[in-house]
């Protein structure tokens, strides 16, 4: 193994590591989580067996594999992002009908 994939795999090690604490310390919900569970798993996945990736990089029409997982990365936060979205404005949602539903029996109440 080359230094940059050990720096890789012990920097998702600790990632995961970070990860799992967060939820063990009931800071990240498991649903929340999962996404976020699989990157480090996947980092350190490539840092161990690069070959087959760079192969689909270069498949692909990637002249460097950094490139590649760049993209990949970027990808997978901008819908992390979109599903945070959805589940804000579901919240938002519940919040809005939550608070109609306490002034109706608040007037209810008054009268």
């Amino acid at each position: 193994m080359t230094t940059l994939q050990i720096e890789m795999a012990t920097a998702a090690a600790i990632l995961l590591i970070i990860i799992i604490a967060s939820i063990v310390r009931s800071r990240l919900s498991i649903r929340n989580s999962i996404a976020w569970l699989l990157l480090p798993i996947a980092f350190i996945v490539i840092a161990i067996f690069p070959g087959p990736l760079q192969s689909f990089a270069n498949w692909l029409g990637f002249e460097q594999l950094s490139n590649f997982i760049f993209l990949v990365i970027i990808a997978l936060l901008i819908l992390i992002c979109f599903f945070l979205t959805v589940s804000n404005s579901k919240q938002q949602d519940q919040i809005t009908k939550l608070n109609q539903e306490i002034s109706i029996l608040k007037h209810r109440k008054d009268k």
